[in-house]
C-alpha cells in the first residue's frame, strides 16, 4: 500500500496495558509474528511513519532502544493517522485502501462510534494539533465492526492465533523443509512449515503445522526432542530446550530460552523460561525469568469469566482462559504457582510458596500482599546486570520510568 506518511498513536488509556505499558508504549506489543510498528513498517514499507505518544518518556526510550529518528513532516502531503491499538491484518488493510483510494477526501475513521484514526491533509506537528482533528467536520467512515482493536493487555493473547495466521504469508518466500533436513526430524504439513536457512534443529524434534503455520526466523535453536504445534512463531537467537512441548497460537519473540510446556502464549523477546513447568494463556514481557517448575492456571474450576485486578480496577475480561500478565524485570523462584488471572508489575522477586495473589504490585520483595517493596538502587542494579548479558543497557527514559513506577507503590 502506497502512503507519503503513516503516523501511530497512543491514547490516554494505555493505563489498559498495564504492566507491559510501564516501559513500552501500545504499538510495541507483539502479536502475532511482529510487534504492531512492526507490521506496519512491513505492510507501509515505502511511507514515512511517526510516532506519538502523551507520554513522552516511554516515546524518548522507544526511539532510543530501536534507533528510530521521528521525523515529523509539516507537508500538505495525505498521511494516515491511526490508534496502535488497531492491529494491522488483511482485512484492516483492505478496508484502508478503500479509504486511501478516494484521495481527495479527509476522513475521520471510526470503530463502532468511537474514533481510532484520520485521513488528512491537514498539519500534523505535535499531541495538540493531533487532538484539534477531533474537532474537524470530516467525513466519517466506519471499520467493520470485526475489526481487531485492542482494548486491554489480554485482547493480545486473545487475538494471537487468527494473527498468527494472517502473518504466516509474509514468510512464505522461506524455505520449507526438505525431506533430508535433520535425520530423525518429523515434519508435518510441510507447506506451512517457514524456516530461515539458519535455523538449526536437533533429532527426534516434531514440527506439527496441521492447524497453522511455524515459523522459524534467524539463528533459532530447536533443541532435541521438542514437539512444536502451529500457529506458532519463534523469534530471531532463541532456544527451545530440550523436550519442550509448544503447543499453537504462541509467539516467543527473539533471544528467549523456553522448555517446559507452553500453549496460547506470547512472552515479548529477551525472557527466559527454561524448564519445566506450565505457561498457559499468558503475556511475559521482556527480561522476565521464571524459575524451574513455575506453573500459571489460565482456567478456574469453576469455568467462568475470569476477573483480574489492574491496578486498582476490577476488570471482567471476557475470556474463560487466562494465565499470567507479567512485568519486565519479574523473577520468580522455583516452584512459584500463579493463580488464573494473575497480574504482576515490573521488577518484582516472587519467592513465596504457595499460590500467589493475583494481583503482585511492582517491586515486590515476595509477591504478597504484606511483601516488602524491593530496594529501587538494587533492583535497578539487577537490571543493568541482566541486561549488559545480553548487550544491552537502560536507557535513562527507562530509569524515569521505572523511578516513576516505584515511587507509586514503595
Amino acid at each position: 500500500m502506497k502512503l507519503d506518511s503513516i503516523i501511530l498513536f497512543e491514547s490516554n488509556n494505555n493505563e489498559n496495558f498495564y504492566p507491559f505499558s510501564v516501559l513500552h508504549p501500545v504499538w510495541e506489543l507483539r502479536v502475532g509474528a511482529m510487534r504492531i510498528f512492526e507490521k506496519y513498517q512491513r505492510v507501509f514499507d515505502t511511507s514515512s511513519i511517526s510516532y506519538y505518544s502523551s507520554n513522552t518518556l516511554i516515546l524518548d526510550s522507544f526511539l532510543e532502544r530501536f534507533s528510530i529518528e521521528n521525523e515529523l513532516s509539516n507537508q500538505k502531503n495525505k498521511r494516515l493517522i491511526l490508534s496502535s491499538q488497531l492491529l494491522p491484518t488483511t482485512e484492516l488493510l483492505s478496508d484502508l485502501d478503500d479509504i486511501i483510494l478516494d484521495s481527495n477526501t479527509n476522513y475521520t475513521i471510526t470503530l463502532d462510534d468511537k474514533i481510532v484514526g484520520y485521513y488528512t491533509d491537514e498539519s500534523v506537528i505535535g499531541l495538540e494539533s493531533l487532538d484539534n482533528l477531533n474537532s474537524k467536520k470530516y467525513s466519517k467512515v466506519s471499520l467493520e465492526s470485526d475489526t481487531k482493536y485492542l482494548n486491554y493487555i489480554w485482547d493480545a493473547i486473545s487475538y494471537n492465533e487468527s494473527v498468527l495466521l494472517d502473518d504466516s504469508n509474509y514468510y512464505r518466500n522461506w524455505n520449507s523443509p526438505k525431506e533430508d533436513y535433520s535425520k530423525g526430524v518429523h515434519f508435518l504439513e510441510k507447506s506451512q512449515i517457514f524456516l530461515h536457512e539458519s535455523v538449526k534443529i536437533h533429532p527426534n524434534v516434531v514440527i506439527d503445522a496441521t492447524d497453522g503455520a511455524v515459523i522459524l526466523d534467524e539463528n533459532v535453536k530447536i533443541m532435541a526432542g521438542s514437539t512444536i504445534l502451529g500457529p506458532c512463531y519463534i523469534g530471531k537467537n532463541s532456544t527451545i530446550k530440550v523436550g519442550a512441548k509448544i503447543y499453537g497460537s504462541t509467539s516467543i519473540g527473539e533471544v528467549c530460552k523456553v522448555g517446559g510446556e507452553v500453549e496460547g502464549s506470547i512472552i515479548q523477546s529477551y525472557s527466559n523460561k527454561q524448564h519445566d513447568g506450565f505457561l498457559g494463556h499468558s503475556f511475559i514481557s521482556e527480561w522476565v525469568n521464571l524459575g524451574a517448575d513455575t506453573n500459571t492456571s489460565d482456567l478456574k474450576n469453576t469455568y467462568s469469566e475470569i476477573t483480574v485486578l489492574q491496578r486498582d480496577n476490577e476488570i471482567k475480561t471476557g475470556t474463560m482462559f487466562l494465565g499470567l500478565i507479567c512485568g519486565d524485570h519479574t523473577k520468580s523462584a522455583i516452584n512459584t504457582q500463579f493463580n488464573t488471572g494473575t497480574i504482576a508489575g515490573v521488577c518484582g522477586i516472587l519467592v513465596r510458596p504457595g499460590f500467589l495473589p493475583n494481583h503482585i504490585k511492582s517491586f515486590s520483595w515476595g509477591g504478597l500482599q504484606t511483601s516488602p517493596t524491593y530496594k529501587y538502587s538494587k533492583a535497578i542494579e539487577v537490571c543493568e546486570i541482566v541486561m549488559q548479558r545480553r548487550g544491552k543497557k537502560l536507557t535513562d527514559s527507562e530509569r524515569e520510568l521505572l523511578q516513576l513506577e516505584y515511587d507509586k507503590v514503595k
